[in-house]
């Protein structure tokens, strides 16, 4: 199945952090913020509070929280490890393991990239980890690197040992304003992806002029 995972890590010190890009984006989705998508939730109430991690860090079964969704009629997954970014890849091996995700093909991922500047976004169909300790744990666990990935940027990169601090901060006042247009941006991103695969990405950043090379 069709299945947007979005990195993150569980727990309200991270809610607002640059490294929680990809959470924030599925939830803007299923809030309805942003985006058109329709999704199913499991015991109603207690699926949309078991799908925010923003709270404590949750005991799971499995190491992901899920939502079904609908998008002009192609069904999907939204997917949000449970486990800290360094183990996101437990995800996408239970998955597999369920047999909900098959091929590297049916996954795309939102993910923070410090090398972008705030306000930039890239679409790539597949590509390295870039350093990134979650996009290692997916690659590991998939034994690929070939799966799609939304990159939103949280940089620039700081100078220093500074790195770890600077990703599990918080966005400045002034960067909120232009990281709701950029967020909006990767949500219509993924709808074009789950109608229209990596043609209908393209097609769908390349209409943002107001963000620098959205696309490249």
């Amino acid at each position: 199945m069709l299945t947007v995972l979005g990195l993150g890590n569980p727990g309200a010190s991270y809610r607002n952090t640059r490294h929680n890009v990809g959470f924030m984006v599925l939830d803007g989705m299923v809030e309805g913020r942003w985006g058109r998508c329709d999704f199913t939730w499991n015991e109603t109430d207690a699926g949309r509070k078991a799908f925010d991690l923003s709270g404590r860090v949750r005991k799971s079964a499995v190491p992901y929280v899920k939502v079904d969704g609908v998008c002009r009629g192609e069904r999907f997954l939204l997917v949000k490890p449970v486990t800290f970014m360094n183990e996101s890849g437990k995800a996408v091996s239970s998955l597999r393991t369920k047999g909900l995700l098959k091929e590297s093909a049916e996954l795309l991922v939102v993910v923070d990239d410090i090398d972008l500047d705030v306000g930039k976004i890239r679409f790539r169909e597949k590509g390295s980890a870039g350093g990134h300790n979650g996009m290692k744990s997916l690659i590991q666990a998939f034994g690929t690197n070939e799966f799609a990935r939304i990159r939103i940027g949280v940089g620039p990169r700081p100078a220093g040992p500074d790195m770890v601090d600077y990703v599990l901060g918080s966005f400045r006042a002034d960067e909120w304003s232009v990281l709701d247009k950029v967020l909006n941006l990767a949500v219509a991103g993924v709808e074009a992806w789950l109608t229209g695969g990596a043609e209908g990405v393209r097609r769908e950043l390349s209409k943002a002029p107001q963000f620098s090379n959205p696309v490249s």
